[in-house]
């Protein structure tokens, strides 16, 4: 078989359609189409379960079932292939109706030919790669959205919460993403005058820029933050949501500590992580990457107690939670550390607090020294 060869499956109950279809397909100018052929229900969603092809032609009857019922069994399985529709009536309803639970696209037995059966199955491949790619788009947006270590949100324009991520969820200490997204964020202003003032600024530019307000906690408690929003408008020019980022203010003394620490992190010979308040690592040097063996997309976003030796893990979470508070100091301790490959080596752990708000140190360094191949005792 040519490496671009389609490898088409027509399901279909009548063998002379298959035929018919196979000689029409042996026609096609361009990539060769390699049609197979099985002619139960039963067979079809066997196939779509194996997943062995680039697309499926299924036909609209199939002894007691019809193709619309195998179009449910694909989107049951999450079938990735597109899937066209042979219909032998030409009906808009019948090719309304395959459209709606599913198919790619349609054709109609009788009026088929190579450049029709081309051109078809070409589309329903192009715009199922552009469905899949913009899929895994908005998967990375979402993996970043939840990972980034600044909070947010999106929100209409009377204030009610659409989405927030994890970082603004424990900014404002809720419990989860639900319970803040059943707020509005008008009732979260210390200052009742700020959320006009915001308001005003974002109707008039459409973006506001660092506005620095004081929000309230869950619990009552306040924290002093910075908000950059945009307005996003809809064809009439009203406002449709908002999207935003909120980040701690912190003093220049702060600013100026976690600068001298994030240098440490980024000039260090020793391997490095950065670990956030919810023991999530947020990043690693490459002095880490080598040493343990791990890519950085299996390292960040990780739980930090994941690359510890189990007898370990209580100790390097109750070190990284002593860590957090305001008055903490580095501290060092010898700990197993788990590589890619399962090795266990020794390392000498020192955890440097960071101080990221006002209140408490939101986020430690972990810089791990003398890693050698050790037996774990």
């Amino acid at each position: 078989m040519e490496a671009n060869t389609i490898r088409a499956l027509l399901i279909d109950d009548d063998q002379g359609d298959y035929e018919m279809t196979r000689a029409i397909a042996s026609q096609i100018e361009g990539p060769p189409v390699q049609l197979d052929w099985v002619s139960t229900f039963e067979e079809g969603r066997d196939a779509f379960q194996a997943g062995e092809h680039d697309i499926y032609i299924v036909d609209y009857f199939l002894e007691d079932r019809t193709g619309i019922d195998l179009l449910k069994e694909a989107r049951r399985q999450r079938l990735k292939a597109p899937v066209i529709m042979l219909t032998g009536r030409g009906s808009h309803e019948v090719d309304k109706e395959a459209m709606r639970a599913g198919a790619a696209d349609y054709l109609v037995k009788g009026k088929i030919d190579p450049q029709i059966l081309e051109r078809t199955i070409r589309y329903a491949l192009e715009s199922a790669r552009s469905r899949e790619a913009l899929k895994e788009s908005e998967e990375r947006h979402r993996s970043m959205f939840d990972h980034l270590p600044i909070g947010l949100y999106r929100c209409t324009s009377d204030g009610h919460f659409l989405d927030a991520n994890p970082a603004l969820v424990r900014m404002l200490g809720y419990p989860d993403p639900k319970t803040l997204e059943n707020s509005y964020a008008s009732l979260l202003y210390l200052n009742p005058a700020d959320r006009p003032a915001f308001d005003e600024e974002l109707e008039k530019y459409g973006v506001v820029r660092g506005f620095e307000t004081t929000l309230k906690r869950l619990d009552g408690s306040e924290v002093r933050v910075r908000n950059t929003a945009r307005a996003h408008r809809d064809s009439s020019g009203e406002i449709a949501y908002i999207e935003g980022a909120v980040e701690e203010a912190v003093d220049m003394a702060q600013a100026a500590e976690a600068a001298r620490y994030r240098a440490l992190f980024s000039m260090a010979r020793q391997a490095a992580l950065v670990v956030t308040d919810d023991g999530t690592v947020l990043e690693a040097n490459d002095v880490f990457l080598q040493a343990s063996g791990y890519p950085l997309a299996s390292v960040a976003g990780a739980p930090y107690s994941d690359f510890w030796e189990e007898a370990d893990v209580d100790m390097v979470k109750q070190e990284c939670r002593a860590a957090m508070s305001p008055e903490a100091k580095p501290t060092k301790a010898e700990r197993r550390f788990v590589t890619s490959d399962g090795s266990r080596l020794w390392a000498t752990v020192t955890t440097v607090p960071i101080l990221t708000g006002p209140k408490a140190g939101c986020q430690v360094i972990v810089l791990l020294d003398d890693l050698s191949e050790a037996a774990a005792g």
